[in-house]
This record gives structure tokens, C-alpha cells and sequence, in this order.
């Protein structure tokens, strides 16, 4: 789970969305008295907010060097199983000196042991129960192991394969169902608990650690439960605070997965979360004239730089057509990613149709492409019934609720004419090429 932060652009280097002030005030807040963990960052899918928690890392980092922030990608132990394993994993591998010629730190040592010796490592335990030494595993050697796969430079995915041989494990043999039943109750005994509270409080004594778990929206149900359940009952540890980068959408359906709709999700996450807030959709910015969409600014970053999308500029750089694609980002809520996908297919179109959004092209077939990009992209659905002509009401609504169009298409009106075509017509016909080019069916 080892995550290469020094790595990300930092808001020194990329804040295009002006995110700086909402991460100084967040830090503010954790490295204050108030009681405000576990608390949340949320946003939809797509918003940014990995890339944000990862630059608020990085200031943490150069800002409060008395604070211990640890990362964790919880998607990519979700199928360990074991999420209190992977937290501490993380956490040990952060907080305390790194191996030196190979050999683990005394400190490193001392407290895997420790924590081993708490926790009952987890599912290897699980595992020894199946192969007859449940009640007599040394619990030196289960923090030997759990020290020899940080020593080999393992992650969260190896640290995972090796949770997922002890299942397989497990799945050869016979267990006892009591014996099973005696484990989970020594592991969740309340003195080991208490064990393992001190543990962390140590470690956290001299810098105190802010664990940000991000990607739990991306989890498998149960998973997403279960670290909440361990957060709620295992991290309520002085100088140890909890950060959740999350959409909290998502996990109040996680939720109503593990225990059925009657269950009111958000009481349930009200219970133990103590703050929240969202990742504004709009740049940070003290008169609201100078706000802008994030989408819109991103699309026009993306569209700058450099790459086919280069060849793109025109489409930013002349008002009607960015006008349009202003308008058909904020009617449709666009996130960042869904913004990169636009970006993306307007790429391919441009590539394939050998050109067909460059600035020698009449901007009226330009927005008739763009809208053509933008359906095909999200909304595949309309694309069968427009190519059998049985739906033009998305296009009716265009022609009339444009104003661009309403006012300047008599040229466009004019060159269909020509061509022996109503205006209708060429709108369909221009869509319909459009879906044939990013289909791979055709070059006009």
C-alpha cells in the first residue's frame, strides 16, 4: 500500500483549480484541539479528489513536520479482506525508521511485535488455527513474518497475495468451528484492543499521525463496512485522527448493501463521522463573477496542452464554440473525468475525421461534431434511434435553445440547401457520421 506521494505535483507546482486555501484550512483544522476525526473529503467520482488529498499530503509534509500523515489506498486491499491488517501495515511502514542494509529498525522491530502480538496478525493467524497451532503460534514469529514482508519491499497487493494463500490455506482443511469462534473472540477481546490503542498511541506520542484513506468508495461493499467498523472501534486513539477521502453517496449505499434498505445510512455514518465537507465544483475565488467551473477550466488545460489535443485549441479559442461546450459541461454536470473522456473522444474524432474540428471548418458542423462526440460518449443509448431518425428531440431541443444557432445558422441553412438538404436533415446526417467515425465504420 506504499503510495510514491513525493511523486504527485504538488499545489506549488499544479493548483489550476486554486485548492491551496481549502488545503491549508483543512490542515489548520487537523493540527488543532478540535475534535473533528474521523472526518470526511467528499466528491463525486472523478472530482479530483485523490489528486487533492495527495497534494494536501505533500503541504502537511512542508508545513507541519511535527505530523506524521499516512496514506492509504483502500481499493487496492479490497480484496485481502482484512482491512485493519492493511492499516496497520501502512501505518508501521510510515511511522517508524526505515531498514537499513536490509535489517529492520529496533523500532521497527519492537512495535511490529507489539502489534502483532495485539492483533493476532490477522488472517495469518487464521491460518496457523488451520494447520493445528492456534493456540500455541508464537507470537514472535507471527511479527517475524509480518516484519519480513515489509523487509522485502512488499505493498498492499503482495501483502494481500499473501492474506489470500493463508485463505486458500484455510480452505484445504477442516477448521473447528469453535476453535474459529475462540480466534475472532481473543483477537476482539478488549484487552487486546486496548493493547493495540496503545500501541498507536505510541507511535503517535511525539508526531501525531493523520491516516487519509482514500478510494473507499471503490471498494466492495462489505470491505467499505468493515473499515468503517474498524475505524470507528479500533483508531479512537489520542493523537491519531482520521481523514476519509471519499464520496459518502457511495457508501451510504455500501451500507444499505450490508444491512438492507430499512437501515438509515446516513444516521449510521452520523453516529461517528464528526465533519464533512465537499470539494467545491466551482475555483476558489472571492467575488462569485470571477468563479469559474472546474470542468470548463480543465477542459480548456486539457485542450492547451500538449499532444493531438493541441491541435484543438480552435475549439477554445473562437467564443461561439466555447460558449457551446461551456454550456453543455455545466448543464450536464460534467466531472473532471467524465471532462477527460470529452476531451479524449474529441482527440480521436479529430484524428480520424482527418482534421474535422480544425479552424478552417464552419463552426456550425464544429458544434454539429462536438454534439455528436458528446452523445456518443454519454448517452449510447440515443445513438440507435437517431440513426434510425426516430428520436430528433435532443436535436430539436439544441437548434431551439441555442442561441448561437438560432441566430447565426442561416449560413449553415443556406449551404445545406445547396446541397438539396432541410436543416434537420443535415444535422442528422453530420451526427450520424460522426458516431460512424468514432465506430471505426467510416473517414468523411
Amino acid at each position: 500500500m506504499e503510495t510514491q506521494i513525493s511523486e504527485k505535483p504538488t499545489f506549488d507546482t499544479q493548483d489550476e483549480f486554486n485548492r491551496r486555501p481549502i488545503a491549508k484550512n483543512i490542515i489548520r483544522l487537523l493540527t488543532s484541539p478540535i475534535d473533528l476525526s474521523p472526518m470526511v473529503i467528499d466528491g463525486g467520482w472523478g472530482t479530483g479528489k485523490t489528486e487533492f488529498c495527495q497534494k494536501l499530503i505533500r503541504l502537511m509534509q512542508q508545513q507541519r513536520r511535527n505530523y506524521q500523515p499516512v496514506y492509504i489506498d483502500a481499493f487496492r486491499s479490497d480484496h485481502s479482506g482484512e482491512p485493519l491488517l492493511a492499516l496497520l501495515a501502512e501505518i508501521i511502514k510510515t511511522c517508524t525508521p526505515e531498514d537499513t542494509d536490509g535489517q529492520p529498525s529496533e523500532k521497527r522491530k519492537n512495535i511490529t511485535r507489539k502489534i502483532a502480538k495485539a492483533a493476532g496478525f490477522g488472517i495469518k493467524t487464521v491460518a496457523k488455527a488451520a494447520v493445528g497451532h492456534v493456540l500455541k503460534q508464537n507470537t514472535d514469529d507471527l511479527a517475524e513474518e509480518f516484519q519480513q514482508i515489509m523487509n522485502d519491499g512488499q505493498d498492499a497487493d503482495s501483502l494481500a497475495e499473501t492474506v489470500t494463500d493463508a485463505a486458500a490455506t484455510i480452505a484445504s482443511h477442516t477448521i473447528d468451528a469453535t476453535v474459529e469462534a475462540l480466534l475472532k473472540e481473543q483477537i476482539e477481546a478488549e484487552k487486546n484492543l486496548g493493547t493495540l490503542k496503545a500501541c498507536l498511541k505510541e507511535l503517535a506520542a511525539d508526531k501525531p499521525i493523520i491516516l487519509f484513506i482514500d478510494e473507499l468508495d471503490r471498494c466492495r461493499p462489505d470491505y467499505a463496512v468493515d473499515m468503517l467498523e474498524v475505524i470507528k472501534h479500533v483508531f479512537d486513539v489520542e493523537n491519531v485522527k482520521v481523514v476519509l477521502v471519499t464520496n459518502t453517496k457511495q457508501l451510504r449505499a455500501a451500507i444499505n448493501h450490508r444491512y438492507g434498505m430499512e437501515v438509515d445510512a446516513q444516521k449510521y455514518l452520523d453516529k461517528f463521522l464528526k465533519y464533512s465537507f465537499a470539494l467545491p465544483d466551482k475555483i476558489v475565488a472571492r467575488f462569485e463573477e470571477e468563479r469559474a467551473l472546474v470542468a470548463v477550466e480543465y477542459f480548456k488545460q486539457l485542450v492547451r496542452s500538449n499532444g493531438i489535443a493541441g491541435e484543438l485549441k480552435g475549439l477554445i479559442e473562437q467564443e461561439i464554440t466555447m460558449d457551446f461546450i461551456r454550456d453543455m459541461i455545466e448543464r450536464n454536470g460534467l466531472s473532471l473525468r467524465e471532462t477527460e473522456r470529452l476531451v479524449r473522444f474529441l482527440e480521436l474524432f479529430h484524428s480520424l475525421s482527418r482534421g474535422g474540428l480544425d479552424s478552417q471548418q464552419m463552426w456550425e458542423y464544429k458544434m454539429l461534431y462536438i454534439m455528436g462526440v458528446f452523445i456518443f460518449c454519454f448517452h449510447p443509448d440515443l445513438i440507435d434511434d437517431i440513426n434510425k431518425n426516430r428520436t430528433v428531440k435532443y436535436v430539436r431541443d439544441f437548434t431551439e435553445n441555442n442561441d448561437y444557432w438560432r441566430i447565426y445558422s442561416a449560413i449553415f441553412r443556406a449551404h445545406l440547401s445547396e446541397r438539396g438538404l432541410s436543416e434537420m436533415d443535415g444535422i442528422l446526417s453530420t451526427l450520424k457520421d460522426t458516431f460512424r467515425v468514432l465506430s471505426l465504420e467510416q473517414t468523411p
